[in-house]
């Protein structure tokens, strides 16, 4: 066994606050995350909205002097560095990427940092397309943006790897960025979406050497599977630990809003194992509100105060210590509109920032133990995990593909399923990609969706209504499930819903049968 030093806390870091020509064609002239902030609305009793910074300063992060008090601030409090957003798209395009920029020309401002890629598309809630919904409560401002697409991301080939990869290179070269054995730091927020992973990154680490650099270390967020390119993984919070309560019916809805206790989402925090084969780093919360946002389809953590943020996170330090980790996350330095930062406020002050300091103060520096160990343990975990996994996207691949060689054929045609059941309106249960397309199907053979049943209600625009899977909702003919897990979904369907249940896989396949008649 032997000691480990303190892990560096790297902050995550929101560059959103500045005025930039895309948000003032989105959501009007003048826009920032501000906005969402400002006018954000308490929507039940005991709900802290609107959040104020302290003093009410709305800082511009265009400015100089307001990043040299981030980095004074940081610190003071004991935070080593930023992990910045970074918005990187389709044939270069980039956005919000001004305070990186200045802060590698200003030299002397002394924040260390590192990139995050949040590589996802931006769309309007309502587009059919996957992606980061931006500002749900700001739909109706802007004009008109096709297909719902804001920006569009696309991984492109060789040639769009080395332009990424130039771009990236002075900031890996600055000083001031984080370096593990002197390899630049690198996050991909949502690997599992980029199919040219494994030839992106060896390009990129063959670029680097050339470029007189050591390598690159490179971390996964939100990995479904292990992923042999990549050098370590990120348990991503709260989403991680938000998706677990869920699933153990830990979420309450006030007025719309779905709760969660804050003590609840840190003792998931803390539950957290390794990802198989990966070295895993943890990740500690500020808080989480996002309806500023997301107004009544948002998710708050409910009771978090700094006192409780100071005994979790010198638990999370230590026992990211115990695992042999150099860095510990935190969600987030400055997000604002989702209700998780560490910048002093009008409510708690410099609370949270003193909270940390205490804790880095008095946390227990243990000896290791078998740390090679500790990630055997989680082998069944995560053959468990991976196994459910496998089982699900080779059922989604299978209805996709099927009801791809339908479409080719002329032969997708819900209107005879439904004269056929009997069937005049139906729900759709899961408004996930499937579900959005399956809406989109029935609309254009003028079929009756009534509405949708998803966890999360925000995503397909006003004109459609979505009721959470625990709501009373309206009765209707048939209910058509897109979900994985349908008998258990059907199950509890039937606690409060006497229609029918319909599993699209089964609709499509008999679909296929018919057409090879």
């Amino acid at each position: 066994m032997r000691r480990q030093e303190k892990p560096q806390i790297l902050a995550i870091y929101l560059p959103q606050f500045y005025e930039n020509e895309d948000n003032n064609c989105w959501w009007g002239k003048g826009f920032t995350d501000w906005d969402s902030v400002k006018t954000a609305e308490s929507y039940f009793p005991g709900h802290q909205q609107p959040k104020m910074p302290l003093d009410k300063v709305y800082y511009d992060l265009s400015q100089k002097d307001v990043m040299e008090k981030q980095a004074l601030l940081a610190k003071k409090y004991g935070i080593d560095g930023f992990c910045f957003y970074h918005y990187y798209f389709k044939n270069g395009k980039k956005e919000l990427e001004l305070p990186a920029e200045n802060l590698l020309r200003w030299k002397d401002v002394d924040m260390p940092f590192c990139f995050n890629w949040a590589s996802e598309s931006w769309i309007r809630s309502w587009s059919r397309i996957s992606g980061n919904v931006w500002a749900e409560r700001y739909e109706s401002l802007g004009k008109d943006i096709q297909n719902g697409i804001l920006v569009e991301q696309d991984y492109g080939t060789y040639s769009d790897w080395m332009r990424h990869f130039e771009y990236l290179l002075p900031f890996f070269q600055d000083q001031r960025y984080i370096k593990y054995d002197g390899k630049p730091v690198f996050i991909f927020y949502s690997p599992n979406d980029i199919q040219s992973l494994k030839e992106m990154t060896s390009c990129w680490r063959t670029a680097a050497v050339k470029a007189g650099l050591p390598g690159l270390y490179l971390i996964g967020a939100h990995l479904d599977i292990p992923n042999d390119c990549l050098d370590a993984a990120l348990i991503y919070e709260p989403r991680n630990s938000i998706h677990i309560l869920n699933n153990e019916g830990k979420a309450k809805v006030n007025n719309g809003v779905r709760c969660f206790d804050a003590q609840n989402i840190w003792t998931a925090v803390l539950k957290s194992v390794p990802a198989f084969g990966y070295r895993t780093y943890f990740c500690g919360v500020s808080g989480y509100d996002d309806t500023p946002r997301r107004g009544r389809s948002g998710e708050v953590i409910m009771g978090n105060t700094p006192q409780v943020f100071q005994q979790n996170i010198k638990r999370l330090l230590e026992q990211s210590i115990q695992y042999g980790n150099r860095y510990l996350f935190i969600n987030a330095w400055n997000e604002w509109g989702e209700g998780m930062y560490l910048e002093p406020d009008m409510h708690s002050g410099y609370g949270y920032l003193e909270a940390l300091k205490h804790a880095v103060d008095e946390m227990v520096i243990p000896q290791i133990w078998n740390v090679d160990a500790q990630y055997s343990d989680t082998v069944k975990n995560e053959i468990s995990m991976l196994s459910y996994n496998v089982k699900k996207f080779k059922q989604l691949f299978q209805i996709i593909d099927k009801w791809l060689f339908l479409e080719q054929e002329e032969n997708i045609n819900f209107t005879t399923f439904f004269e056929k059941e009997k069937i005049k309106n139906v729900a759709i249960y899961g408004m996930s990609a499937l579900g959005k397309h399956l809406l989109l199907q029935l609309r254009k053979e003028e079929l009756s969706v009534v509405f949708g049943i998803d966890q999360y209600v925000g995503q397909c625009g006003e004109d459609f209504s979505i009721y959470r899977p625990e709501d009373i909702f309206p009765q209707v003919d048939a209910i058509i499930i897109t979900s994985f897990d349908t008998i258990e979904i059907t199950e509890q369907l039937r606690c409060k819903y006497y229609g029918k249940i319909f599993d699209l896989g089964l609709i499509i396949d008999d679909m296929f049968k018919n057409g090879h008649l």
